[in-house]
């Protein structure tokens, strides 16, 4: 009688196993810590010690800094409430597209094929768009076109007053959540069809429904894997959000341009301001990395 062997519950791969290499040579090695140290972490740290100290011991850093503070919250709040809409918009994008449209038997069925073959395709048009135009230009387009035209409908055929302007924040987050809604929705696409086919059949074996499927079998797994990428975006959404600048926008940029054009302080503007976006930014990679480690401790 043969007996097999034991087999491995998950195999290691090739990176965890560079990492495992490289930390026991490490240790291994005389001056260790020379070659696992975070150096690029001690550089930031020192530079932002240095910034700080001279924003509060200088005056002239102190008084830029004070009046750059107002665009903080603004770039914070224009970041996160585009990215909010535009994961929204992602899910719903890349759920529609995650599986291709098919003919189907008996009315109900035709008629949801139907449907679905129209919302794939207009999703697909939608995607194609968004991600072919520049993010400036879309902006744009949404402030000095799109939102005019929208304003100007509702007051002649509706009588209802829109309040947003082209140059007020709202225009700016419709128009990032749509231009980053078509990029998330190809990271949710791609996780949604990386689910393993028989997983699926077997929920539809215990009698779930579509729904039902995506909801507890498809989608947890899928929003794990594709979590990097999107939290990547997340932070290239915070820099981008300097884009709103452009229409007027009292955020972090605008509020550098108009402080360095009053006081000619070019210099120490601007690296306030690199200081300040480049903090936000490290802040929202540890966050996502924090949030990578715990869901691979859960799971």
């Amino acid at each position: 009688m043969e007996v097999s062997a034991p087999k491995e519950d998950k195999p290691a791969r090739d990176d965890d196993l560079d990492v495992i290499a490289h930390e026991s040579h490490g240790r291994a090695m005389p001056w260790a810590f020379l070659y696992t140290f975070p150096w690029w972490g001690l550089v930031l740290v020192l530079l932002t010690i240095w910034v700080v100290f001279s924003i509060a011991a200088n005056e002239v850093y102190s008084n830029i800094f004070n009046q750059l503070q107002a665009g903080i919250a603004m770039t914070l709040r224009v970041a996160v409430s585009s990215y909010v809409l535009a994961f929204a918009i992602g899910l719903m994008i890349g759920v529609t597209r995650s599986n291709l449209p098919r003919p189907r038997y008996g009315f109900l069925g035709r008629l949801a094929s139907l449907v679905h073959l129209v919302l794939y395709n207009v999703a697909t048009f939608f995607v194609m768009v968004m991600r072919g135009l520049p993010i400036l230009i879309v902006l744009l387009f949404f402030a000095f076109v799109i939102i005019p035209a929208v304003r100007n409908y509702l007051a002649a055929n509706m009588g209802i007053q829109l309040e947003i302007r082209g140059s007020s924040p709202e225009a700016a987050i419709v128009a990032l959540s749509f231009t980053y809604g078509a990029f998330l929705s190809e990271t949710f696409r791609a996780g949604i069809q990386s689910i393993e086919r028989g997983q699926i059949e077997a929920s539809r074996s215990l009698g779930m429904n579509y729904g039902q499927t995506l909801r507890y079998i498809v989608l947890p797994q899928a929003i794990r894997r594709v979590l990097p990428p999107l939290g990547n975006d997340f932070v290239s959404m915070i820099k981008d959000s300097s884009l709103v600048a452009i229409l007027g926008v009292n955020d972090l940029t605008q509020l550098a341009k108009v402080s360095s054009g009053a006081s000619f302080r070019y210099l120490e503007t601007y690296s306030t301001v690199a200081l300040i976006y480049l903090s936000m930014t490290i802040v929202g990679s540890l966050l996502v990395r924090y949030i990578e480690r715990r869901v691979s401790l859960d799971r």
